[in-house]
């Protein structure tokens, strides 16, 4: 067995726990891009789908702590409505309704 293989006969590199003895900055990348996704997709979900948040605090039991949130969430449901980032989850909605064979709710009726 030449120096550059290990004992299962790969070539060094050629094993993803294969790691150089120094300290290597660019082993940090993976983390950095992982933080990266969470925090874009976060920010995707709080600005296009205030459907859910909104959803989720009207869950929440009634009560003086949980009050600030249900109204903090209908409030930016009301403001993403205005700034058209809930037509997306609007068509979505109403091509599912319509699949279903479902008819739209009358206008100004909820």
């Amino acid at each position: 067995m030449d120096k550059s293989s290990t004992e299962d006969g790969l070539p060094w590199g050629e094993s993803p726990i294969d790691l150089a003895q120094e300290h290597d900055a660019t082993l940090q990348d993976g983390w950095r891009w992982a933080w990266g996704v969470l925090i874009s997709s976060s920010l995707a979900l709080a600005l296009f789908n205030s459907h859910a948040i909104a959803n989720w605090a009207d869950q929440l039991p009634p009560n003086d702590i949980t009050a600030p949130i249900v109204m903090a969430a209908d409030a930016w449901h009301d403001k993403a409505g205005q700034l058209g980032l809930n037509t997306v989850v609007d068509a979505v909605e109403r091509w599912a309704d319509a699949a279903r064979g479902e008819a739209p709710p009358a206008a100004g009726r909820d």
